[in-house]
């Protein structure tokens, strides 16, 4: 296992990869792929920057798959999800190499539907306002989720989550040790079960939030990310 100032070092440096990985393949969406076919770009792009193996599968939701909590235990790429033209789509990766996993999740408006649009704005304005209220007063994991519960209702937006966790640690693991292998008190989510935990280390702020569209009275959800090193 690495130092921890090794360790801060090796995840910054796979981290921005990761960040413009997903990214790129956002950019290269296109109407009528299919989830599975995004993931395997993805996973091809991760890939030319040696990040070829995974702490968690690769998950894409696309349309009403986002209002769907983003588990490997709901929902992972299928072939019979496609991409519209005016859609909504959720990409989260989480890269290791051995014993560092980075993480990164976004999601992105494919057309100019105003609905998905207003979404992903809204959800990112949730999650920047936690980001740098944790930045510069936030002690606990308590104070985070009393904060981003009110920015939450402030938006009119819900969180879909099965624990209602609004983000969690990022941490060393041994090496080639999955999400499968990795035990439940190795882990921080910040949810009410961690109130009082105090925070420390690489800190990931990403709830997944949902709003009802008026349009089609369907559930859509998006998930946007900061990461914060205390």
């Amino acid at each position: 296992m690495l130092s921890e100032k090794e360790y801060l070092k090796r995840f910054s440096v796979i981290q921005e990869p990761t960040v413009n990985a997903v990214r790129r393949v956002a950019k290269r969406i296109q109407p009528g792929q299919t989830e599975i076919e995004i993931a395997e770009i993805l996973d091809k792009e991760l890939r030319g920057d040696s990040l070829s193996e995974h702490w968690y599968p690769i998950l894409v939701h696309a349309g009403e798959m986002t209002g769907v909590p983003v588990s490997r235990r709901y929902h992972l790429p299928a072939n019979d999800v496609v991409v519209h033209e005016s859609d909504i789509l959720i990409l989260d990766v989480t890269p290791i190499d051995k014993t560092v996993w980075s993480n990164w999740a976004e999601t992105f408006a494919i057309g100019n539907d105003e609905f998905y649009n207003k979404l992903t704005q809204d959800v990112q304005a949730v999650v920047d306002a936690a980001y740098e209220y944790s930045s510069t007063q936030a002690k606990t994991v308590g104070d985070i989720v009393d904060f981003c519960s009110k920015e939450i209702e402030k938006y009119n937006l819900r969180s879909i989550d099965s624990r209602k966790d609004f983000g969690h640690s990022i941490f060393q693991v041994p090496e080639g040790q999955t999400v499968d292998k990795t035990p439940l008190g190795d882990r921080l989510f910040l949810n009410e079960d961690y109130r009082n935990v105090k925070l420390s280390g690489i800190i990931s702020i990403e709830p997944h939030l949902a709003r009802l569209n008026s349009v089609d009275g369907k559930l859509y959800g998006a998930k946007q990310q900061r990461v914060l090193i205390f």
